[in-house]
């Protein structure tokens, strides 16, 4: 009898965008019933002033946005979570998974939320939970996300999750005809103790 085993390696399959709850919120895929709620996310005025990257104007715009959603979420790439509200069962919001590198373990985040549910510790519970589940089901190591320099509410909801300043990006974007600074947050599976 041969000895010698041969172990077939098998590839660490992951769900990247499953439905999360936590005591106020659902996070889930977003779909194209979503596109009334999704519109009024992303033409609010108000976000426009605080966002790193150019949003959607036009539902024509949010419709192909959710179509490509749906592509990554059908070909199990990470992606996007809408943010519910269990109460309402309304999309107030979403966290993105972009810039996914398969091969440094790596992600960005980005989000953003109807500013009429600011301050109430929304974004910062969801971004919770998601790093939670990225960190303990998938085999990201490393989660960055950037905010505006001059957005402290943003950068207090990162803090609040367990990010941690990294620095200062000096005129990194163009936005509003200005060069801009952000501040560049991280959080690597090391630093959460529950994993």
């Amino acid at each position: 009898m041969d000895r010698t085993e041969v172990i077939e390696e098998k590839e660490f399959i992951m769900e990247f965008n499953p439905r999360l709850e936590t005591k106020r919120l659902l996070l889930r895929k977003i779909t194209k019933a979503d596109n009334t709620d999704l519109f009024e996310v992303m033409t609010d005025s108000q976000i426009d002033k605080k966002m790193v990257w150019n949003h959607l104007n036009k539902m024509e715009e949010i419709t192909l946005y959710i179509n490509e959603v749906i592509g990554f979420y059908e070909s199990n790439q990470p992606s996007c979570f809408g943010i519910e509200l269990k109460e309402s069962g309304k999309l107030i919001g979403i966290v993105e998974l972009i810039n996914y590198k398969k091969e440094f373990h790596s992600l960005e985040f980005h989000y953003m939320l109807l500013p009429k549910h600011h301050r109430k510790g929304i974004m910062t519970a969801a971004l919770l939970r998601i790093i939670a589940f990225i960190f303990k089901e998938t085999d990201i190591n490393r989660i960055e996300a950037f905010c505006l320099k001059s957005n402290r509410a943003s950068a207090k909801a990162l803090e609040k999750a367990g990010m941690h300043l990294e620095g200062i990006m000096r005129d990194k974007i163009f936005l509003n005809n200005e060069y801009v600074d952000l501040k560049s947050f991280s959080i690597l599976k090391s630093d959460i103790q529950y994993v």
